[in-house]
Formats: structure tokens, C-alpha cells, sequence
């Protein structure tokens, strides 16, 4: 059976990826390239969707902190001009770069971010020349890291242009830690989306720990809302008989497997899953069929 991993994420070297996670290994890794191919190649995975994350926010926040106080109002407009244009550089050189991990390994597809708060119009001639470039088939965002929510106005560009262009978004969902409460990415926000955008494939990822029962409710009205198992498999406190419960709920047809490394192990997970009570063709629907109709890979 062929497996892929749809929630995987890495970076360029150590430090980025430790950093990532808030400075301590979550799982023991650390999101390396380097140290994820070796993982991938003795792991029964066939293929990893490498999802990006840059917290473009807390990154102008920081930046904005160390500005003099007594700075004029000239300055602080040249100074955000500047701060801007490094910013905009910033996440397109990560996607950037992640688009050119995927050219140069084959079973790894690149999902690159898309974020709200930066200029719209940046925003999307960034992700038409991917589109054009390296025939992308979906974009990610993560509104707990840049202090928003899913419906935030912000992101409805790119949910327009990603439903016109068949493009699947898969957003983080739940609890984060940059939202330990989880009121960013709670169901509720992904209802308007749902509403405004009725053609809009988009995943919300990680069973929207902790919020998962209240997912599941929302999936009765949004028939294109898919979820996926990163996170949840080796770090959520849902025992096996619980997760085969929620699966059979959602419907195997509208789950995905995925592992969230570095912040977990994709071989136990991989492992966890398949002992799961589940029949061999919901197996295959969730851990291949469902990325390849989502990402065409």
C-alpha cells in the first residue's frame, strides 16, 4: 500500500526548524532537511506534502519592538516601507526555496504559504508565479501564527483565487503554540469560510485538536472541509478506539494521514495508524487516495 505523509514540514538547517518549534525539539527532531530525507527514505513513505510556515507577524512585531521610542513620524513610515519589503523577501525566499526541494526530490510536493498580512498584491503575483513556475496544487496557511483567524478578511484573496484555480488550502487547526487556548483556529471560524467560498477545497488540519467534536459538526454543512490526522497520532490524548470513532464520523473519504514532523515521528505514527480497526480500503483512502485527488500527485 503506498503511503503519503500530507502534513510534513521542514527547513534549511537546525536552528530554523529548532526555533520553529520554540526552541526545544518536540519529538527529538529538528526539521532539517538533512535529517528529514534520511527518515522519509527508511520509512514506508512513498511521498511527503512539505507544508510551509512563516510567522510573518511575529516576526514585524519583534522587528517593530527594537525601533527607538522617540522615532519621527517619517521614520517609522520609511522604516515599515523597509520592514515590509524584508518581509515579503523573507516569505517568498522560504517558499522559494521549498519549491526548489520538491524539483530537486520528486516524492516530495511543496505546499507554499500564503499569509494575510502582507501586501495582496505581493500576495498573489507570489503565488500565480509558483502556480506558472512549479504547477502548485495547493497553498497553507496558519492563522494562530500570525494572530488571525481563518475568516480574517485578510485571507479571502487568496481563498478566491485558490478556489478559482482548483487550488486545495490547508490551514492549521486547533491549538497551537502560538495559541495555547486554540481561539484562533477554532471550527467556528472556518464557517464563513465555508459559507463565502462554497467551492474552496480546504483542509483543516490536525482533527482541529482540541476542538475535534466540534469539527466534526461543521462537516454536515461543508461538504468540501477534509481534515487530517498531523499532530493528533502521537501527541493528542485520543486512544486508538476514539480516533477510529472520529474517523468513521468525518468519513475516510475526507481524512488524511500526516504526521506533523518534526513536532512528531513519522515512522510511530505511520505504525499507530496502521494498527488502527480500520478496513484495508479506508486504509488506502486515507494514507494515499485522498492526497492524490487533493494535491494531484
Amino acid at each position: 500500500m503506498k503511503v503519503i505523509d500530507s502534513h510534513f514540514h521542514i527547513y534549511k538547517n537546525e536552528q530554523t526548524g529548532i526555533l520553529a518549534q520554540g526552541g526545544v525539539p518536540m519529538a527529538g527532531f529538528t526539521g532539517a532537511l538533512g535529517e528529514a530525507i534520511p527518515i522519509v527514505d527508511r520509512s514506508p513513505l512513498d511521498r511527503i506534502v512539505a507544508v510551509a510556515v512563516i510567522p510573518i507577524a511575529s516576526m514585524r512585531k519583534a522587528a517593530m519592538a527594537k525601533w527607538p521610542a522617540d522615532l519621527k513620524a517619517s521614520e517609522k513610515t520609511e522604516n515599515k516601507l523597509l520592514l515590509e519589503e524584508k518581509l515579503q523577501s523573507r516569505l517568498s525566499g522560504f517558499n522559494e526555496w521549498l519549491l526548489s526541494v520538491g524539483r530537486e526530490h520528486e516524492y516530495i510536493t511543496p505546499v507554499i504559504a500564503a499569509d494575510p498580512t502582507v501586501d495582496e498584491t505581493f500576495m498573489t503575483e507570489h503565488i500565480l508565479s509558483a502556480m506558472k513556475s512549479d504547477a502548485i496544487t495547493a497553498l497553507k496557511i496558519h492563522p494562530a501564527a500570525n494572530s488571525t483567524c481563518p475568516s480574517d478578511k485578510g485571507y479571502y484573496p487568496v481563498y478566491e483565487l485558490a478556489q478559482e484555480n482548483d487550488l486545495t488550502v490547508i490551514s492549521h487547526g486547533g491549538l497551537s503554540g502560538d495559541d495555547l487556548e486554540g481561539k484562533f483556529c477554532t471550527p467556528e471560524h472556518f464557517q464563513a469560510v465555508c459559507r463565502d467560498f462554497p467551492r474552496l477545497k480546504i483542509v483543516v488540519a490536525h482533527l482541529c485538536y482540541p476542538h475535534s467534536n466540534r469539527l466534526m459538526d461543521l462537516f454536515e454543512s461543508c461538504p468540501n472541509l477534509f481534515t487530517d490526522l498531523s499532530f493528533v497520532l502521537g501527541n493528542a490524548p485520543y486512544d486508538d478506539g476514539t480516533l477510529v470513532k472520529m474517523i468513521n464520523r468525518f468519513g475516510p473519504d475526507r481524512v488524511l494521514y500526516g504526521s506533523d514532523y518534526p513536532w512528531s515521528d513519522p515512522e510511530k505514527d505511520i505504525l499507530r495508524f496502521m494498527r488502527l480497526k480500520l478496513t484495508d480500503s479506508e486504509q488506502e483512502r486515507i494514507v494515499y487516495r485522498n492526497a492524490v485527488e487533493l494535491f494531484g500527485v
